[in-house]
């Protein structure tokens, strides 16, 4: 008896499962990265002590789970979407501002022209730097010196992206850039509050590539202040005449196995309550060795408005224990000049624990990341 159910049961399962896959899209992926640690801090909290933790935004990248599918109609016309969501690994919260699909969320349609999409999605600072940032979005990494640039999206965005041979062209709207608690600027009222648009040019030969961004958003009733420094207090930004501005130029060469990229960002905040300007440069280098592999980078922030000119360098060694996992050591030095203040390694968690103005710290994380 047991084993006619079993059977009667084999049975209906595996015709659910064909069912399914016969109503399934052509082609849909689940995916994800879950990456944590144990992270050392010193000179937090203004330089009154240590702190070790399991940071919650990022390791070496920030965790995610996804979907992405397309399904084909023909004439070479495909309807794709994606849908990821981004969590933290140390109590398994949602990040993004709670969002469940903060990381993308989008809906579009593919062909030989190009794509479009329609959605919560990233802006063309994500897709400028893709390539050149070496280090990427770890835990020490560019977001020390400008939190915005792994969090560069739009919600309520239409976008365009074409490739053509090795160029690559686009851009995108938003008619309400944060609809979330946090940054409270949905927009979508008939005028520029709280909207933002981008455009990117990019060319990519078989072992070079440079890329050209443009990005502004504006203010509105109820936005969030506009961070210049992490962890400072940052600007008014509540009228749709002020705006952010950030002008990026990246490129990256492939000598051998070695990667060097690099870029330059110019930022111009232009609000009602104050005007200022950064310029942020980066030079970075990724080696391969067998199993093992590193990656360094260097770059300078020059803030004048706020009297602060941090340096950072990134270090980090990684080992692969096979194509799914790997494990890895990071170590980020910052060094503080001016009087301002002061830039923190620290922006991996929630709470930023920057050290005294003009004074250095230096974190350390030991890691691990599984890719499913």
């Amino acid at each position: 008896m047991q084993y006619r159910l079993r059977v009667i049961a084999s049975v209906f399962v595996a015709g659910l499962f064909q069912t399914f896959s016969a109503k399934a899209q052509d082609n849909m992926t689940l995916y994800g990265v879950i990456d944590t640690g144990i992270e050392y801090i010193n000179h937090a909290s203004h330089g009154s002590g240590s702190v070790i933790r399991v940071p919650a935004l990022s390791g070496s990248v920030p965790s995610r789970l996804g979907f992405r599918g397309s399904e084909s109609l023909g004439n070479g016309l495909e309807a794709v979407f994606v849908l990821e969501n981004g969590f933290a690994p140390d109590q398994g919260g949602q990040l993004q501002g709670g969002r469940l699909f903060g990381r993308q969320s989008t809906l579009g349609l593919r062909g030989a022209w190009g794509q479009i999409d329609i959605g919560r999605q990233w802006t063309t600072t994500f897709r400028a730097m893709l390539d050149a940032d070496v280090i990427g979005p770890s835990v020490f990494s560019l977001a020390s010196l400008d939190s915005y640039l792994p969090n560069s999206r739009l919600d309520n965005s239409l976008s365009y992206y074409g490739t053509f041979g090795g160029l690559t062209v686009g851009g995108v709207y938003s008619l309400g850039r944060d609809a979330s608690p946090l940054g409270n600027c949905g927009g979508e009222q008939g005028n520029s509050a709280c909207t933002g648009w981008a455009a990117l040019i990019k060319y990519n030969a078989a072992r070079w590539g440079v890329a050209g961004a443009y990005e502004e958003i504006r203010g509105g009733p109820g936005a969030g202040h506009i961070i210049v420094v992490p962890g400072a207090a940052g600007v008014v930004f509540n009228s749709s005449n002020d705006k952010d501005q950030r002008y990026h130029l990246t490129g990256y060469a492939k000598i051998a196995d070695v990667k060097i990229g690099g870029g330059w960002l110019y930022r111009n905040i232009d609000t009602n309550a104050r005007d200022l300007h950064t310029s942020l440069y980066y030079l970075g280098a990724s080696v391969p060795f067998g199993k093992l592999s590193f990656d360094g980078q260097v770059s300078h922030m020059d803030n004048p408005s706020y009297d602060s000119s941090p340096t950072l360098i990134v270090l980090r060694a990684n080992y692969a224990f096979s194509k799914r996992t790997t494990g890895y050591v990071s170590v980020g030095y910052i060094n503080n000049s001016g009087n301002g203040p002061a830039y923190s390694v620290s922006c991996s968690s929630m709470i930023i624990n920057a050290p005294n103005s003009g004074q250095s710290q230096i974190g350390t994380l030991v890691g691990l990341r599984h890719a499913f």
